[in-house]
């Protein structure tokens, strides 16, 4: 089995060693070409997800996509680049089944808008578009949809999944001990149904995320809100009924598609480019600016130790303290970084990860100019890191953030254990010794004593959120209790400072840099891009192995698998900074 897997080991190091020869070479190849036309269609590909940071590029015959994928920042500055591009005739907007989460999607539109103020045409082919796609496709000048599809635009839903009915079943029980009233976190394993709290701030947020999309819609097509509020009422629509909403304009083959949008910009047979091939040349072209801004990502759940990534190492999946604080130590350190954004996508987690996080940022942003950029999520934990006095807040419409409450699980295995034929022996020394036990029940004493320690924390996060924002504690205290807030919300409330993305970001931290307006800078992302091979074996040999399995259909096992290691995980820690809920707009 050793030797087995050895060699198998050493076929996936040959493997890489090739493709990344190939890699050079066709590099070597496209840069001695002719390069771009110099006339084209810039094709942007609104399908799957769009990575907020990527640690190591695979192959192209690992990942079965046509080339590398480009993160959020990437493709927005690609989009952007082509506006004052005189070769990019139009922007098409290929919409498929968008999945970057809604706060992304907001950042594309953005970066649609910019370049539809500009004149050129922007144009969109729906093939079976997800409401995030066409809520950014819903921009283009004309927007038509592929014959025999469909349109799944009808309302929005939201499910949560409850386990108390199982774990009764299996003799488990189910300590919760919670500071605020809205920290809703633990209750799918205490209760069988949504609490009125968590009910009425789940409604809440679900109106907000369905404002923004009628809206959007509404500003890209007419109408009103109300008119596109009705129609969707009527959703989801066959091609021929999208035409006859006004959602879509056309119903067309893609080949006759570019034939009629050729015939528009008046460019026969005109080509296409993908964000992926434009991006690469325009980096090549643009050359760097003397001043440097780094962008440090914040992905994952928060815990102690070292972050995780998925099995290929490619992109993250926990954010871990250690990991973490040794990128700001050298982000303070390095001489050459002129202003840092720190770029949160967390919904928190660990408390006390999260509180040594919020030193170390503390202690860069003394040295330093820092701003924070909230993506899809920042909450809870994720929060509790932005909260750097004197760093302004920039998220967007539809982020997700607040959550500012703990909480911790407790649970009792005894009658689980007694099904399974397990039995325990018990011995203490110390009054609270066995608080921690899952083989009894939990004493008045041992709760009054946790929900304490619980509270004690909530007071600090409190306390650390005042002196992040620079208000009392009990205007903060009026803002927490575990509640969530969507971007536009927070803002209002004073717990961000800005609407808006990377854009935004830059332009303060160049203000609190004094950089200059107008000036060039260079950006680098951290932490720093791996080569596949140090990504891959970075974590050793079972990882490598591991990493193997993630053929089709494997990768869904992983995932499932992930989600159970993920909440039992939530069961055993001790007290946590994360969000009750986290919401994909579908």
């Amino acid at each position: 089995m050793r030797t087995f897997l050895l060699g198998l080991v050493a076929g996936v190091v040959l493997v890489f060693v090739l493709a990344g020869l190939a890699a050079g070479v066709a590099v070597i190849i496209g840069q001695g070409g002719s390069g771009l036309p110099s006339e084209f269609a810039l094709v942007v590909r609104l399908d799957g997800s769009v990575p907020e940071h990527v640690e190591a590029e695979l192959p192209q015959f690992l990942t079965g996509r046509s080339g590398p994928d480009l993160t959020l920042y990437r493709l927005v500055q690609t989009i952007l680049r082509a506006v004052d591009d005189e070769s990019v005739k139009a922007l098409v907007l290929e919409c498929g089944w968008s999945a970057s989460g809604w706060a992304k999607a907001q950042e594309l539109r953005w970066a649609v808008e910019e370049f539809k103020a500009s004149g050129k045409p922007v144009w969109a082919y729906l093939t079976i578009p997800s409401r995030e796609g066409y809520y950014i496709g819903s921009l283009a000048d004309h927007v038509v949809i592929q014959p025999e599809s469909y349109l799944n635009l009808s309302g929005l839903r939201a499910e949560v999944m409850f386990f108390k009915g199982t774990l009764d079943k299996l003799g488990v029980e189910v300590d919760l001990i919670r500071s605020g009233r809205y920290k809703s976190a633990g209750e799918p394993f205490t209760r069988e149904e949504m609490s009125p709290e968590f009910r009425a701030i789940l409604e809440e947020t679900l109106e907000e995320f369905y404002t923004q999309l009628l809206e959007g819609i509404a500003s890209g097509r007419g109408e009103s809100a109300d008119h596109w509020r009705a129609v969707l009422d009527e959703g989801p629509f066959t091609a021929k009924e999208a035409q006859t909403h006004r959602l879509a304009d056309a119903e067309l083959h893609k080949d006759a598609f570019y034939d009629l949008l050729s015939e528009a910009v008046e460019v026969e047979d005109l080509p296409k480019v993908g964000a992926n091939r434009y991006s690469g040349q325009a980096n090549r072209a643009t050359g760097r600016g003397r001043k440097t801004i780094a962008i440090l990502h914040a992905i994952g759940t928060i815990t102690s130790g070292t972050s995780q990534s998925d099995p290929f190492g490619v992109q993250p999946t926990t954010l871990g303290a250690d990991s973490f604080r040794s990128q700001l130590t050298q982000l303070r350190e390095d001489e050459d970084i002129d202003g840092v954004i720190l770029r949160i996508d967390s919904p928190g987690g660990d408390a006390i990860a999260s509180e040594q996080m919020l030193h170390d940022v503390r202690r860069l942003a003394e040295e330093k100019p820092l701003v924070v950029s909230m993506s899809t999520v920042a909450a809870s934990g994720g929060y509790y890191i932005a909260s750097v006095p004197d760093a302004s807040i920039v998220a967007y419409p539809g982020t997700y953030t607040g959550s500012i409450g703990v909480f911790t699980i407790r649970y009792n295995l005894r009658k689980l254990y007694e099904k399974l034929g397990i039995s325990k022996d018990v011995l203490t020394k110390g009054r609270f010794a066995g608080i921690d036990s899952d083989y009894k029940p939990m004493t008045a004493e041992e709760r009054a004593k946790l929900s304490t320690y619980v509270d004690a924390i909530y007071q600090v996060f409190l306390q650390r959120v005042s002196e992040g924002r620079g208000v009392d504690t009990g205007s903060i205290r009026e803002l927490a209790e575990g509640r969530v807030w969507i971007g536009t919300q927070a803002a209002e409330n004073g717990l961000v400072d800005e609407l808006g993305g990377y854009v935004k970001a830059i332009e303060l931290v160049k203000e609190a840099a004094e950089i200059g307006e107008d000036e060039a800078v260079r950006i680098v992302s951290y932490p720093l891009k791996r080569s596949p091979l140090e990504a891959l074996f970075s974590r050793g040999r079972n990882v490598a192995v591991d990493g193997l399995l993630q053929a089709p259909g494997v990768g869904e096992f992983y995932s499932a698998w992930s989600q159970i290691v993920a909440h039992a995980g939530r069961l055993r820690s001790g007290p946590m900074y994360i969000a009750p809920y986290t919401l994909t707009v579908q």
